[in-house]
């Protein structure tokens, strides 16, 4: 299986949910996983860096280039169980200078079977991430089966007016005709361990195990898998 992490927007978490569930999923599920960095900041890469000779349980590599929906069918077809592709922000509004990221982005959309979108829970964010929605239109004539998973990423931790909102507004703002598009229950929040992990080399399950992100990782992760299947 194949799955994008896209937004349209950069700064939404797109590379935290990517990882995150890179590692859960190897660490713990014990699938075979390969995470493609396909955007040119790399901060996938130079996450996985910081993690010096212990590495990381799932395999990584680096391709921003416009043929990337053939190198990840070309890598899924190697025996992985799971192939992430960590995508580059700019995918429906081609701005100066940024065509070639939206050209990689549309292309990974049509090697994905799943796309999980990660977006922040405030209006502007949504307005900003619904930019991706006719881009996921246009792929899903040629991917009939394609499912879309919105992810609420960077809630405040608690009962707050913000979080309670943030799952109901999404599933109104996030609709689109042509498009299976899902609001995830499952939410991730604005907790220490996401911000500390990558400076160490370590997925969220591994730098705090018993941690409250950790725990939100897995909730992701399995509700992710349920639907899937």
């Amino acid at each position: 299986m194949i799955i994008a992490v896209a937004n349209q927007k950069g700064g939404c978490g797109k590379t935290t949910v990517a990882m995150s569930l890179a590692g859960v999923l190897s660490d713990e599920a014990g699938l075979k996983v390969l995470l493609i960095d396909a955007d040119p900041q790399a901060s996938a890469q130079q996450w996985a860096m910081r993690a010096g000779d212990e590495g990381m349980s799932f395999e990584l590599m680096t391709h921003p280039h416009e043929d990337i929906h053939k190198k990840a069918r070309e890598m899924s077809a190697k025996g992985y169980d799971m192939v992430l592709i960590d995508c580059p922000p700019g995918a429906a509004m081609a701005n100066a200078g940024r065509d070639s990221q939206t050209s990689i982005c549309r292309m990974a959309l049509l090697a994905a079977d799943v796309v999980i979108v990660p977006v922040r829970p405030s209006m502007l964010d949504y307005v900003a991430s619904h930019q991706l929605l006719p881009l996921l239109r246009d792929v899903s004539s040629l991917k009939e089966r394609q499912k879309v998973y919105i992810v609420v990423n960077g809630k405040p931790p608690g009962k707050t007016r913000t979080g309670g909102e943030a799952i109901s507004v999404a599933k109104e703002v996030f609709q689109i005709e042509g498009v299976d598009v899902q609001v995830l229950q499952s939410e991730l929040t604005t907790r220490q361990a996401f911000v500390l992990a990558p400076t160490v080399g370590k997925t969220v399950t591994n730098y705090e195990p018993n941690g409250k992100a950790a725990i939100e990782v897995r909730s992701l992760a399995q509700e992710l898998a349920n639907a899937i299947q």
